[in-house]
């Protein structure tokens, strides 16, 4: 299992705190994952990604020598590639030290099956159908990125309720695109529908987004799960008891 995987799934999880009557640290409470995507050519130091997460690389056809060097400079960083629908390059991105790969749905299936310690991490389109969403959720990944190209605009009503069917649907952890001048509001209304990330383009606005989600108060409570209905349940007030009549006692009058 991957570095990044571990690191989503614990994501949302809380802490508990070890009982006894010593003074102990509190524990880091969860927050909402950072994840930027760069291109290879563009990872010149470690002030270009640094604040993130997760880092993301688009490649290209980078050689074994340059992968190595990313690698090295990445250092202990969580970080994986984009693969697109190119899986050939599978088994060298994982040779070359990625903890996690990402692949399109029209990827060969092969190449990504014989990865044993390497994550995947399929990248859907926002306007699939719940069926096609409920097949994802079924293969064996590890995780979700939900794809769209980022506005410059705040997050708008319609780009919520697509999020909402993937966060009613997926039992797997996921990540959405977002542009890096996304406000703190919209980062807890996604965090409050159960997604667990964000995923950047660049290093534009990078620091400042990590300045917002580390000062942020994250509510424990999230939306994630299928939907069921509600329904209103009546209570019918509990019956009581009653005795059976006695049968009156003839009067001694009518006896005579």
């Amino acid at each position: 299992m991957s570095k990044f995987i571990d690191r989503l799934k614990n994501v949302s999880k809380g802490y508990v705190r070890p009982m006894g009557f010593n003074a102990v640290a509190s524990a880091p409470q969860p927050k909402m994952l950072l994840a930027v995507e760069l291109g290879i050519e563009d990872l010149t130091a470690k002030e270009v990604f640094g604040g993130a997460d997760i880092v993301l690389l688009s490649t290209g056809k980078t050689g074994a020598k340059k992968l190595k060097e990313a690698a090295g400079l990445l250092g202990d960083t969580v970080w994986g590639v984009m693969l697109g629908d190119k899986a050939d390059e599978a088994e060298k991105m994982a040779k070359a030290g990625a903890d996690f790969v990402v692949f399109s749905p029209d990827a060969e299936v092969s190449p990504l099956t014989a990865l044993e310690k390497t994550g995947k991490i399929i990248m859907l389109e926002n306007n699939l159908t719940d069926f096609m969403i409920r097949a994802a959720d079924c293969l064996s990944v590890g995780a979700v990125i939900v794809d769209g190209q980022p506005d410059a605009l705040s997050l708008s009503w319609r780009k919520i309720m697509l999020y909402q069917r993937f966060a009613d649907i997926l039992s797997k952890p996921f990540l959405v695109r977002v542009s890096a001048n996304i406000s703190l509001p919209e980062l807890q209304a996604l965090w409050a529908l159960g997604i667990d990330g964000v995923l950047t383009n660049g290093s534009e606005g990078l620091s400042g987004l990590r300045t917002i989600i580390d000062w942020a108060e994250w509510a424990a409570k999230r939306k994630r799960g299928h939907m069921s209905a509600i329904v209103p349940s009546i209570k019918m007030p509990a019956s009581e008891s009653v005795s059976p009549e006695e049968p009156e006692e003839p009067d001694e009058d009518d006896e005579e």
